[in-house]
Formats: structure tokens, sequence, C-alpha cells
């Protein structure tokens, strides 16, 4: 059954469970939050989105009372009527848990991983509720099962390592409302989780929610989310909040630059459309500039914005937005514009050639004292092909296989069987053991910029050593060519000397970018490359690599490995969908998206959540129960059927065909495709 989330306005006579009044908060000089004022009524959902450093989580741990290093310099914050930062710390232990709860980013880092998670939950309700064991143990089967995980008797006993992301941040839950609190904070629940396990745990979040009158404060970059989660929305930009309404109407008719910024960098799962990244980034907080906190970056920005205090004007009912101009966001910022279809790729020679792909690793063994390990069967027959000049993206749940593809075509790993052709040349060997120009050829950009780059190099030695190394190039002539990739990639020469630490998540990516392309290769590994970024920085370094690709003298391919449909939609040209190892279904990218056939490529895309696609979002028919089967012992046939919500029964236990839908368009499936159409239909 689906849950209506009902936008519920506070009412004068409803005293709010949270108000946050004019909140100042510094770090040293740095003015982290600067007279923030909010309100969150009963049982009412407030989305607070922003950029990385807009001080999202400063006003979370504020409303907690976690301000070890942070000094209040103005105004208070009202919790259940009474005020936070006068309570003491004997009182702040009172009211955490029994009227305030916070659910954190990374489920692991909020639990001790030598404990038990039933007896942690246990001994917080113990300490804090006075129960003794036998009723506190009551209490947390109870917990267990409000959360929807099974057999909550044999989940208390399990470690936190022993359980999957989804489960963990489940048990944050349990913990969280063991003490049924009045204001819930999530800070980004989902962040990190596949979409799929996204969607399961915002759907029990709103049935708490329904069922308890719990009033919810939600930080996310998350826009999707925010629109499907949430009644009112702030948006808070270096500090600032700088528009404030409801839900629909913030994110369909939004008023501040800013906003409309945010909404526009939003990859979308419905059409493919030019994303734009917001210009420059958030100004230094130990010098704040006079006038509006964003005129650096504002293409509306005229004198008037850059002096004075910008107030806080009202639109409409409850939306009111912080900029002088917010009559002409409507008029002169249109929303992004479609993207410009792409010439199509079917008549180009193949680049890379994957034929029967496997790869099998050894598991742990079952006890310390076995010998025998079970085989983990990473990938088990892969076959796809990359064009010229062509982006083809690999999606799929985490432990699907996606990276272990990736990771043996950039030569890092060797297969089990199989064959990958490259420029019709076999290139299964590990990249040590290839020649110099598949070397070149092939090359890898991480997902994690931070780690990919050498921490004791300067970006000039870090962008250079692949000149060096393929291309000979030494003094003069290796630094114009560095300068000249540098530039490509919107960076400059003041950057030549600056060591990692100094540059921002965004820049270091654009390095690692920059690297990658350095010696002019024919294939780019993309694993994950924006999913440690902000949607406006993951915009850009989108759009970035698009007209690399454009521009490249090579046709570079790339071959894209995410998790992220919203992306995909994008930039590739085509997609394989990836489930244990196999490749399910595979197609190009709007045929996949506008009519995917596969029901593990269908229950992908409606878990996606999206503004103004919350129907979609909330088809609960469609979810995904439970974690990927054990690659050490996958289910026998289909191996989508322990999972699959269209299951037909034991035939599904048998190896599926290979269907064709169009040319170049098949997937493996017992259901016929005119029967999978009737049902995606009737659902």
């Amino acid at each position: 059954m689906t849950i209506a989330m009902i936008p519920m306005p506070i009412a004068a006579r409803v005293a709010p469970t949270l108000a946050v009044e004019g909140l100042s908060i510094d770090y040293g000089p740095v003015q982290a939050v600067r007279n923030v004022s909010l309100a969150i009524a009963p049982g009412e959902a407030y989305g607070l989105i922003g950029e990385s450093g807009s001080g999202k989580s400063t006003v979370a741990y504020a409303v907690m009372g976690y301000l070890n290093s942070g000094r209040v310099s103005g105004g208070r914050v009202v919790l259940n009527g009474a005020d936070v930062f006068a309570m003491g710390e004997r009182g702040l232990e009172a009211v955490r848990g029994s009227v305030v709860s916070m659910v954190f980013q990374d489920p692991m880092n909020a639990l001790n991983p030598s404990i038990r998670v039933g007896e942690q939950i246990a001994e917080g309700i113990r300490r804090h509720a006075g129960l003794d064991r036998r009723a506190a143990r009551k209490r947390t089967l109870e917990l267990i099962g409000l959360v929807n995980l099974p057999d909550p008797e044999a989940i208390t006993l399990r470690y936190p390592h022993q359980l999957s992301g989804g489960q963990l941040q489940r048990i944050v839950i349990a913990m969280a409302l063991a003490l049924e609190p009045k204001l819930l904070v999530l800070d980004e629940p989902t962040t990190g989780l596949d979409v799929t396990t996204e969607a399961v745990i915002l759907d029990l979040i709103a049935d708490i929610k329904a069922r308890s009158n719990v009033a919810l404060l939600f930080i996310s970059h998350n826009l999707g989310v925010v629109a499907r989660m949430c009644d009112r929305v702030g948006v808070l930009y270096a500090g600032t909040l700088v528009e404030e309404g409801r839900t629909d109407d913030l994110l369909q008719r939004p008023h501040h630059p800013y906003t409309r910024g945010l909404i526009d960098a939003m990859p979308s799962v419905t059409a493919a459309r030019e994303m734009v990244g917001i210009p420059g980034r958030l100004p230094d907080l130990a010098q704040v500039p006079d006038g509006c906190i964003f005129q650096d970056r504002c293409v509306l920005a005229t004198a008037d914005c850059r002096h004075g205090v910008i107030p806080m004007e009202t639109i409409g009912p409850g939306h009111s937005s912080r900029c002088l101009r917010w009559r002409s966001c409507a008029t002169e910022l249109a929303p992004a514009r479609p993207a410009v279809p792409r010439a199509s790729l079917a008549g180009m020679a193949p680049r890379l050639e994957v034929a029967d792909l496997t790869r099998d690793f050894p598991g742990a063994p079952l006890f310390p004292f076995f010998r025998s390990r079970p085989v983990v069967q990473a990938l088990r027959g892969v076959s796809l092909d990359v064009r010229e000049g062509e982006t083809v993206a690999i999606v799929g749940e985490s432990g699907s296989g996606k990276s272990t593809f990736g990771r043996l075509v950039a030569g890092l790993d060797r297969p089990g069987g199989g064959r990958i052709l490259f420029d019709g040349r076999d290139i299964s060997a590990l990249a040590r053991a290839r020649g110099r120009d598949d070397q070149r050829d092939v090359q890898f950009v991480f997902q994690n910029p931070h780690s990919a780059l050498n921490p004791h190099h300067s970006v000039e030695a870090i962008i250079g050593r692949p000149l060096r190394l393929y291309l000979g190039l030494r003094g003069r002539a290796l630094r114009e060519r560095v300068l000249e990739i540098l530039t490509a990639v919107r960076l400059g020469e003041r950057y030549l000397t600056r060591a990692p630490r100094e540059l921002s998540g965004g820049e270091k990516q654009r390095v690692c970018i920059a690297r990658a392309f350095a010696a002019n290769p024919k294939l780019v590994i993309c694993d994950e490359p924006t999913s440690a970024l902000d949607i406006s920085v993951q915009a850009a370094i989108l759009q970035e690599l698009r007209r690399l690709q454009r521009e490249s003298e090579n046709q570079t391919s790339y071959l894209f490995i995410t998790h992220d449909l919203g992306v995909v939609r994008q930039i590739a040209d085509r997609v394989a969908v990836m489930y244990l190892g196999e490749i399910v279904e595979f197609g190009e990218t709007a045929d996949i998206f506008t009519a995917p056939q596969h029901p593990y490529t269908e229950a992908l895309l409606a878990a996606v959540p999206e503004i103004g696609r919350a129907e979609q979002a909330n088809r609960r028919d469609m979810r995904l129960e439970g974690p990927l089967p054990k690659p050490t012992n996958p289910p026998t046939g289909c191996g989508f059927h322990t999972r699959c919500p269209r299951v037909l029964g034991p035939l599904c236990e048998t190896m599926p065909p290979k269907q064709s839908k169009a040319e170049g368009h098949w997937l493996k499936c017992h259901i016929p495709i005119a029967q999978l159409r009737r049902l995606q239909e009737s659902g």
C-alpha cells in the first residue's frame, strides 16, 4: 500500500517540535551558519538541501547539542519547548533519544563493531528508559520488527559486519526510535546505498512518520529524495538560508538562482537534458562578502546585490526567497534544455569486444580451521562491445560485478575465462604484460579522486607522468602539453604547482580525468567517477567528459560504471544491466529507459526518486527486498528469480532464453516480451 505524503503546514495554534531562531555558529574565524531560522511541526518532514560545506550538518548537530568545537554566536534552538543551549550536558543526555534522535549517514560508524546489534539497541533502552534486561530485549525485538527486518531473534545475535548496508541502516533507525522521540534528524540517511535499498529505507521512514507523527529534519543533497519525502524545504547556501517553501512549489517554481542551479544540475531518468553545473565555488566563510552571499556565482547579480543585507522576501503563502531579483528567476533562468540527440553509432567499428568473460575469487572459509574455500563467481559469461566514440554504461547494484569487469578490461586483474579484444588485439593479460601502446590506449578514472592522486606530487608531475612514459615528452614540450590538458579540463596554469590537498573534490577529479586523457587514449574506463561529488560539480564533470570525447583525436570511447541511473541517462549511448555477474539486458539508452523489459531493469528505474515523479517512486510492487544472493552459491537458472517481483515459479529455476526486442536490444528472461509489456502497463 502506498502512503500518500500530505503536506502539513505549521498551524499557528500548534507549537513546533523544533524551532531554530536566528542561529549563527562559528568555527574560529569561519562563520559556518549565519542567522538561520526554521520551524518543524509535529508530523512534518522538513528537507534541508545544499552543496557540501553549506552548513546542513552543522545545523543538525546544533539541534542535537553536538557542537564541541563550534561556538554559538547568536540565536537559539528550541526543542519541544526547551532551549537546547541552556540545558547543560546532563539535560542534553536526557533529551537525546527521548525527544530527539539522529540517524547518521554511515551506519558502520554509528555502531560498535565488537558488540552484537541486539545488545547495542538494548543497552540504550536500559540506560535511558530504566527497563530491566527482559523488558529491554522485548522492546529490542519489537523495534527490529518495526523496521521490517526478518527473524528479529537471529538479527539480534549478529555483529555489524554480518549485515548489509540496508540492514545496518535499519538497525540505526531502530536505535533512533527506541525511546519514541518527537524529532528524528536524518543526515543523508540513504547516501551510499543502492537505489533499490534506498527506496526500501525511504518507504520505511515514510511508514514510521505516518504511524507515529514524528517530525523529521531530513538533510540531503539528493533533490529527488527530498521531493518524495518532505513537506517543506529549506535551501542552505554557505551557511545562509536562501529559499524556503512547500516542496512541490519550491522545486517546480524556484525563486532563487541557487535553487534553480541545483535543480538544473540534477540528472534525470525520464529525459536526456543538458545538465548545467553551477560555476565557481562556495565563498571563503572566514571573509564573508557584503551583500548577497551567492553574488559571485549568480548570473542575475547586479550592483545592488553587492552591498547591504539581503532580506528574506515573501513570494507567496509559505514561500520566501533571499533574492532581490526573485521575479527574474522564472523568466531569465529557463529550465535546462533537452540534450541534443547524438548521431547514431550503429555503423561504427567495435573498439572493445568482450566475449564470455568469467572471473572467480576464493571466498572466506566457512570456519577458520577449514582449508577449503567457497568460490565467489564474480563474473559469469559476460559479453559486450564498445564502438569508437561511444559511451557504454554498466549499471547494477553493489556486488553485481561492474567494477570487476572494469578492472579486467583495464588489465588490473586477469580473467578466468573468455577474451578481451581491443582493436582486434587480445589484451586479456595484466596491464604490465601488455604492450606500451595498449597500456596507453586504455586508461582508468577511479571513483575516489583523493586516493587516486599521489599526495606528495604536484598537479604538473601527476599529469606529466603518462606524457613522459608513453609519449617521451620532456622539458618545454612536456610543460606545454600539461598546460594544454589542464586548460581542456577548465583548470589552468595556477594549478601546476598545487598538491592534491589544495584542491576541492571536483578539482581533484578533473586532474584525474586530465591524467587519463594526457596520452590520447582510445578507451577510458570511468568507475563511479562522480559518486563522491556534489550534483553541481557532477554536472560540470559530466559536461567535461562529453566535450573531451567529442574533441578527442582518437574518438575516445567510454566504459562508464555507475549505480546512478540519472547520470547514465545523460551520458550513455547504450546500457548493460548487470545482476550477479551476468548481463540481463543490453540496448540503446533511450530504449532501455523509456521501455525497460527485464524485471530487474524495471525495478531499478522504479526505485529512483525524482522531482515530479513521486507516483512512480512510490511503486512498492516493484521493490526488491533483501540483498543480492551470495555469489558463492548463486541461484540455479535465472539468477534474479529469488527477488523477482514477476517470478513465474519453477520455470525460473531453469536458464532463461535470450530474447531480442529490437536490433541491438536483448534480455534474458522466461517471460515473453509482449507479456512483460502487458504486466508493466497494468502495474
